[in-house]
């Protein structure tokens, strides 16, 4: 992973919210090892990518800002099992089932440079 050299001003972009109260509605179960099978192209897309993740307004949320655009939110918790819950208020996690967002988030918690809290199985 790359480190951002000339990030986007923060002038051109509108802040996201920073406290959502809990993982919205359309959070959804996410297999990173399938994903990084499967859906290769979007997961080497974030390896590849100049990032910045910040932490935000609860233990599983972040900020996440990809290839110099403007942060989105991606909320991440792991499940008992080793699946993650997972959401992402970008159009590509809109669109198809994960967006690069989410899995920086994951390469991340890889390396061990963030935490996610565990979910309970509902």
């Amino acid at each position: 992973m790359k480190t951002a050299e000339s990030p986007t001003t923060t002038s051109e972009c509108s802040p996201p919210d920073q406290w959502i109260s809990r993982q919205p509605s359309g959070t959804r179960g996410l297999d990173f090892q399938q994903i990084r099978e499967r859906q290769s192209t979007t997961w080497n897309a974030a390896l590849d990518a100049d990032v910045d993740v910040t932490k935000g307004g609860r233990p599983d949320l972040f900020l996440v800002s990809f290839d110099g655009d403007c942060p989105v939110n991606g909320s991440l918790a792991e499940h008992p099992n080793g699946i993650h819950a997972g959401w992402g208020s970008c159009e590509v996690f809109q669109a198809t089932p994960v967006c690069p967002h989410l899995c920086v988030l994951r390469q991340y918690a890889a390396l061990g440079d963030l935490d996610f809290p565990m979910r309970e199985q509902a």
